[in-house]
């Protein structure tokens, strides 16, 4: 009798653990690191997600290894944006998150091209 009770709460341990962990995984993330055309890390960059499956967007900023995270994204199409001053923002849209899928975006930005007009008169 006491192995049944055993058997019996194991079962049951194994069952609830399990649907647990289903009901955990309801998410996936979106990673990476942002660069210059140098290859050198940029902290600071603002990244900002977008999606029709979230409400609002979602906002990271770099660390000192230019690295972002959103590590809890509902499942959908997103687009992902990135911008620094002095430097070209970048979008990637089409980003398709699953269940328990990480998305690693790495980018790289280039310096803005700067346009400057100089006006001069005299005196």
């Amino acid at each position: 009798m006491r192995r049944r009770s055993f058997r019996g709460l194991a079962i049951a341990f194994v069952c609830l653990f399990g649907a647990a962990r289903v009901n955990a995984q309801t998410s996936g993330s979106i990673n990476g690191t942002v660069t210059d055309n140098t290859g050198a890390v940029l902290p600071g960059v603002t990244v900002t997600t977008t999606s029709p499956a979230q409400m609002g967007a979602q906002t990271s900023v770099t660390n000192e290894k230019g690295q972002y995270r959103f590590p809890s994204v509902s499942p959908g199409t997103y687009t992902v944006v990135y911008e620094l001053p002095v430097f070209s923002k970048v979008v990637r849209e089409g980003i398709i998150i699953g269940i328990g899928f990480t998305a690693e975006l790495n980018v790289q930005m280039q310096l803005a091209s700067l346009l400057e007009s100089v006006t001069l008169s005299g005196i």
